[in-house]
């Protein structure tokens, strides 16, 4: 048993890619296919090696997930009013999925981050 994954581990490995890519829909449809095949790469990489517990990926995801956080506020900071104009309206989009982006990210932080998976990923 002492061999077994914790199952927030698998989740974080699976699903770890959703904080990083949660975009406006207007921005998710400019972007390439070719560029979504790179990304799909790198995350099912970053992915399957969380899964065989390699330190790498760990420290990888840290930086990931915490430089997603810095990004999206200074992008939530700087775009959030449309056209950059005082009085025109907030961008709910952005504002919106910069906040969830930041909030998920930060939950997987703390999850990667946790002593006990320090010890299993070493």
């Amino acid at each position: 048993m002492k061999n077994q994954l914790p199952r927030g581990l698998v989740v974080v490995a699976i699903f770890q890619f959703i904080g990083p890519l949660m975009l406006p829909p207007a921005t998710l449809k400019s972007i390439s296919p070719v560029l979504w095949g790179i990304i799909v790469a790198l995350f099912a990489l970053l992915g399957v090696n969380l899964l065989r517990r390699r330190a790498w990926s760990r420290i990888a995801t840290i930086f990931l997930q915490g430089f997603n956080i810095i990004i999206r506020l200074l992008v939530a900071i700087s775009h959030a009013i449309q056209g950059g104009q005082a009085g025109n309206p907030v961008d709910a989009w952005l504002v919106g999925t910069a906040l969830a982006s930041m909030v998920l990210s930060a939950i997987i932080l703390y999850y990667v981050d946790l002593p006990d998976i320090q010890v299993i990923m070493q």
